[in-house]
């Protein structure tokens, strides 16, 4: 089950309704105090909190104005345990929106909000006897079918849902009058449905010192408590029996003291404190000079929280019986050397790719935003008004949050490298990290874009005008490299926009590749070495490289559909997964040997120099 939209109303600075939609991965873009924690704590309250503070209701409105959070979810199991241990299925049970998704909203009310109502907002009978089947019992139920002339034959009527079904099913579609209806549930099926729903784990970047944040303070306490917690019963027998021993020594001892001084003796009490197991065990994370992690940097230790955060979210899951976790980040560049950033971001994207994840990180960082898929961003600004929206995500917009969040500031770049998108970002990086170690006039970008001397631009042939247009007045050379994507005779998509980046002069050239894209200069040995498939051969110049591993593995892996009857979806997510593991990771296995047999024109080479020489 994946989250698809959340809206917020009344919640913070969200005063107006907002709607935003997520994917896999979503980088929430925004300029400092716009409202991007909001909508992490608007989503940690939908999924695990039942009370919120008088301040979270949004500025000028009375205690009478309800918070309202909405998840809108999909993805889900076809069959779903929400009514008494039974399987159910949403669709039969008419809880699906009209765009057959699960839609929940959570009410808060009152001046200290609390959790009062919950609705699901379903297409749902609103026929009378047929509106009303989920806030009835069996008996009730039965009794329904009864006056109503059900026949109950074959219908197992110790189960609430196969008995609203044969009422539903008793009566022509059309007579149930369904229409889109809000049906209370918080009385009814919320915490056997709450259980259903994706596990939320929301890491802060500065998290509070408190009791219920201990974990954030010392991961490593809070693991030994946890432990503690899980065993009490046996370390209380053990405590017990200690206390036992030292009782009956410490008696015998007073009695032969009563021996020889009866006043002492009488003075003597043995007082037994109880045990604090928490004091008992003692770790500590040490790196190689014995230093402790509490005394490494603050980058360190937010470093090794995240990750703790990470391993404990996917234990709660494994606990709780649920495959799906959505992990919420705020603000991961928060005390890391931008090399840490840009790890921490492979990191995040990593476990995007997995199947049962869902990564939402915050970010006013535009290297970081620029490092992420177009389709990935979510750029919330204010409007004349100041409330806040949700911008289109179009080429303009992508030009808005480079402007407002000052990506080029008191800057120190060398050269702006345009490409297409993140996965050629990917490409180039990684290539010219392997080649560095072979070729001295290849320069390791990876570096040099961790020192701040180089800047990707993903833009997009689309907006390939309009970037190059404001950077010029930065006087920055510029090296472009864009996809040719068809074949000849017919024109590369970009190449008009390609000839007028080179004839501005001598610090601006723009390549089209001669392949389809960059993947197509990937040799095979390198892609084996990462798929573990069993490719004999390189791929054609405009081979579809993505989907063709995509579908090798697919085969390989003995499934017992083929690959043709997958549904798009599944297709299109196995193809983009493939992309991105052919650009981070196979080109990782990448040789200067390997480069010229997959690319004998020097093509790569040849762009990996001219962006090196305003490096060197």
């Amino acid at each position: 089950m994946k989250l698809d939209i959340v809206k917020i109303k009344n919640f913070r600075c969200y005063k107006d309704e907002i709607s935003i939609p997520f994917s896999d991965l979503t980088a929430l873009v925004a300029k400092n105090d716009i409202g991007k924690s909001s909508v992490l704590e608007a989503l940690d309250a939908f999924f695990n909190s039942e009370k919120l503070e008088p301040g979270d209701r949004s500025a000028g409105l009375t205690n009478s104005d309800d918070i309202e959070i909405t998840c809108v979810f999909k993805d889900f199991p076809e069959q779903l345990i929400i009514d008494t241990d039974n399987l159910i299925s949403p669709a039969n049970e008419y809880l699906l929106n009209p765009d057959g998704k699960l839609e929940i909203k959570k009410i808060f009310s009152s001046a200290s909000p609390k959790c009062e109502q919950i609705f699901i907002r379903a297409v749902h009978p609103t026929a009378e006897y047929f509106n009303d089947l989920f806030s009835l019992t069996i008996t009730q139920l039965k009794a329904r079918a009864r006056e109503l002339g059900v026949d109950l034959a074959g219908v197992n009527a110790t189960i609430k849902s196969a008995l609203r079904h044969a009422i539903w099913l008793s009566t022509p579609d059309e007579n149930l009058a369904k229409q889109l209806v809000e049906l209370e549930v918080k009385s009814k099926i919320w915490k056997p449905l709450q259980n259903t729903l994706p596990l939320f784990q929301l890491f802060k970047s500065d998290r509070p010192s408190s009791d219920q944040d201990a974990e954030a303070q010392d991961p490593i306490k809070f693991a030994i408590k946890e432990a503690i917690r899980q065993k009490a019963a046996e370390l209380d027998a053990i405590g017990d029996h200690v206390k036992r021993q030292v009782e009956e020594v410490t008696r015998l001892t007073i009695e032969k003291i009563r021996e020889m001084d009866p006043d002492l003796a009488s003075q003597l009490n043995p007082n037994f404190s109880n045990f604090n197991w928490g004091k008992v065990f003692s770790v500590s994370l040490t790196n190689e000079d014995k230093i402790p992690l509490n005394k490494r940097g603050s980058g360190v230790r937010r470093l090794f929280l995240i990750n703790f955060f990470r391993a404990k979210a996917e234990q709660l899951a494994s606990e709780r019986d649920v495959q799906d976790v959505i992990f919420a980040i705020e603000e991961p560049e928060t005390s890391q050397h931008p090399n840490n950033q840009l790890l921490l971001l492979d990191a995040l994207k990593e476990l995007a790719l997995e199947e049962t994840h869902q990564v939402i990180f915050t970010t006013h960082n535009p290297i970081l935003a620029g490092r992420v898929d177009r389709d990935s961003i979510r750029f919330i600004e204010k409007d004349e008004t100041g409330s806040r929206i949700l911008a289109e995500n179009d080429d303009e917009t992508l030009l808005r949050i480079k402007s407002s969040l000052g990506m080029f500031a008191n800057h120190n770049i060398k050269v702006f490298v345009g490409v297409e998108g993140p996965n050629d970002i990917e490409y180039i990086s990684g290539i010219s990290w392997r080649l560095s170690q072979e070729d001295p006039s290849i320069v390791n970008l990876k570096r040099s874009e961790q020192r701040g001397e180089l800047v990707y631009i993903p833009m997009g042939g689309s907006t390939l005008e309009l970037w190059t247009n404001r950077l010029e007045g930065l006087q920055v050379p510029e090296v472009h490299v864009l996809d040719r994507d068809v074949p000849p005779p017919e024109p590369a998509k970009y190449q008009g926009a390609a000839d007028r980046v080179n004839a501005r002069g001598d610090n601006c050239r723009s390549f089209i590749t001669n392949k389809r894209e960059m993947e197509n200069y990937i040799h095979f040995e390198a892609i084996n070495e990462e798929f573990e498939i069993q490719l004999t051969e390189n791929f054609q110049a405009f081979d579809d490289v993505p989907v063709m591993v995509a579908k090798a593995v697919h085969d390989a892996s003995q499934s017992t559909v083929d690959w043709e009857d997958l549904d798009e979806k599944k297709r299109d997510k196995k193809e983009s997964k493939a992309k991105k593991r052919l650009n981070r990771a196979a080109v990782s296995n990448m040789t200067k040997v390997r480069l010229d047999s997959a690319d004998p024109d020097g093509e790569v080479l040849t762009w990996l120099r001219e962006i090196s020489r305003h490096l060197l």
